[in-house]
């Protein structure tokens, strides 16, 4: 996160977060720092300025964590060199979806970091600061629980024309490769209310353009407490026309979604608003029957295949797709049933992935049986074919609007 550095003459304690990973993650780092700047705090560009520096990191690729273990381990020769120049102490905390599934270990071997904290308890994160500073502790909150609704009220944002709010934290789907449901919990949806407050507030900052963010967006129902009529519950598409009706937005986008649970209905409402964007991100992760239900996806590439003819048809929209090759046991038939799938939807744009374990999932307890090498070419051949096809759809949007 860019912003000014402070100079000799601030002297405001300064805070720094550096974030791995997803859009959900970039929103908490964001919403966090609002409520640093609440408590007098200065946000800096730099971790040499910070005497707080805060790394927020996902848990869903392997890549992302080693990333972020390199960072901190770099952070203990700063920390050190801080004291000595001016004998302050600088605050190191991990914090998210790493904290949650690595804290215990990495709190015990990496002595130089003062906070582990995850997820469910970042509105404390302030507060867990000045303990420190205050009384030079050490602090771990790995409980799982509901996320207060106070995190997401401070009106800080990066961009200042565009906002991201978060609808729901969690997942219940466990898709066999996933970490998610372990570090995050299961799916917890926020009040209806409290995520159209929060728009409107963001229409009072002057930011007309909304991005609603879930692990799986369309997974969100809120059923409200005591009340048992179906009429009583919020289902994603619901909720997107309470969004819709607010006064001030211009443009409204989602992500991420699950095939499972995109339906006709959700289509319809995209074709009929003037603010939802035509776009839709939608994972398909394999073209093979097999490794989808290895996978714990719920659906097969006909259902899958039937579905974007739903959306094109009605939506006439893009569409962007995450993939991932080499899933244990993939064969190089199970490769091209993905491969094709790629070739017969055309998407805008894909995410392309290399299988990597995670820990505590259900597929770790299978080999990872796909040479690395493998992975890599099957990787490669469909980067190159999505580049390929991203090209074409460039040519002929371009076409078009000639």
């Amino acid at each position: 996160m860019s912003t000014k550095s402070r100079t000799f003459a601030q002297k405001k304690p300064a805070v720094y977060i550096r974030t791995f990973g997803c859009q959900m993650n970039d929103r908490d780092s964001e919403a966090l720092l609002g409520l640093f700047l609440e408590r007098g705090y200065s946000i800096v560009e730099f971790p040499e300025e910070a005497d707080v520096i805060l790394i927020n990191t996902c848990s869903v690729r392997e890549h992302a964590e080693n990333r972020a273990i390199s960072f901190l381990g770099s952070l203990k020769k700063l920390k050190n060199s801080k004291f000595e120049i001016r004998n302050s102490k600088l605050i190191i905390g991990l914090i998210g979806c790493m904290a949650k599934n690595r804290g215990q270990e990495i709190f015990k071997k990496m002595l130089h970091i003062d906070l582990i904290c995850g997820p469910a308890s970042f509105d404390k994160i302030p507060d867990y600061v000045e303990r420190i500073k205050n009384e030079r502790a050490r602090i771990i909150d790995l409980v799982d629980k509901p996320r207060c609704e106070d995190f997401y009220h401070a009106s800080f944002r990066v961009e200042p024309d565009h906002a991201q709010v978060i609808i729901s934290v969690g997942c219940s789907n466990y898709c066999s490769y996933c970490i998610v449901p372990y570090v995050r919990g299961p799916l917890r949806p926020r009040a209806p209310q409290d995520i159209i407050d929060e728009i409107k507030k963001n229409v009072d900052l002057g930011i007309k353009k909304i991005t609603l963010l879930g692990q799986n967006v369309n997974d969100y129902l809120y059923s409200y407490p005591g009340l048992k009529r179906p009429s009583a519950s919020v289902s994603f598409v619901e909720l997107l026309r309470r969004v819709e009706a607010i006064e001030g937005v211009s443009e409204i986008d989602f992500v991420t979604s699950h095939p499972k649970n995109t339906s006709p209905e959700l289509f319809c409402l995209m074709r009929e608003s003037k603010k939802i964007r035509k776009h839709l991100h939608l994972p398909f992760q394999s073209g093979s029957d097999r490794i989808l239900k290895l996978m714990n996806r719920g659906y097969t590439k006909k259902d899958y295949l039937r579905l974007i003819k739903d959306y094109t048809d009605i939506v006439k929209g893009t569409l962007s797709t995450d993939v991932m090759v080499g899933f244990p046991t993939e064969t190089v038939e199970d490769f091209l049933q993905t491969k094709d799938v790629l070739e017969k939807v055309k998407f805008r744009y894909a995410y392309i992935f290399k299988y990597s374990s995670r820990p505590r999932t259900e597929v770790a307890k299978l080999a990872d049986d796909v040479p690395q090498k493998e992975k890599e070419r099957r990787h490669k051949i469909l980067l190159e074919l999505q580049k390929k096809i991203s090209l074409e759809n460039k040519i002929e949007s371009i076409g078009q609007k000639k």
